[in-house]
C-alpha cells in the first residue's frame, strides 16, 4: 500500500484527539464481496506495520494482497475532504 503525504496529514489532523495514533487497513464485507476498510485501531501481531511521520499504518495479513497496488489519498469534493483508496479493484 502506498500513502500520499496529503493522506498522512489528513489522518494526523483527524487523530489529533484520539489516544490511538494508528490506522489499520483490513478486509471487510462489501456489497459484492470483500473490500478494504480503514479503522482507527492498534496494529495486531501479524500486521505489516509502517510508521509515517509519527502515525502508524498497519495492513492486516489477509488484506495485504488486495492492498498491494492501492494508494491511500485524499479527495476534495463539494462535500469536503475525505480519504480514498485509489486503485482498489471494485467487486461489483
Amino acid at each position: 500500500m502506498n500513502i500520499t503525504n496529503e493522506a498522512i496529514d489528513f489522518m494526523k489532523d483527524a487523530l489529533v484527539e484520539e489516544e490511538i495514533k494508528s490506522v489499520r487497513i483490513c478486509m471487510e464485507a462489501g456489497c459484492c464481496g470483500p473490500t478494504l476498510g480503514l479503522i482507527v485501531a492498534a496494529p495486531e501481531a501479524t500486521d505489516d506495520v509502517k510508521d509515517f511521520d509519527g502515525l502508524t499504518f498497519a495492513v492486516a495479513n489477509d488484506a495485504e494482497a488486495m492492498a498491494e497496488n492501492v494508494t491511500l489519498d485524499v479527495e476534495s469534493t463539494e462535500d469536503g475532504v475525505s480519504l480514498v483508496l485509489r486503485g482498489l479493484q471494485q467487486t461489483c
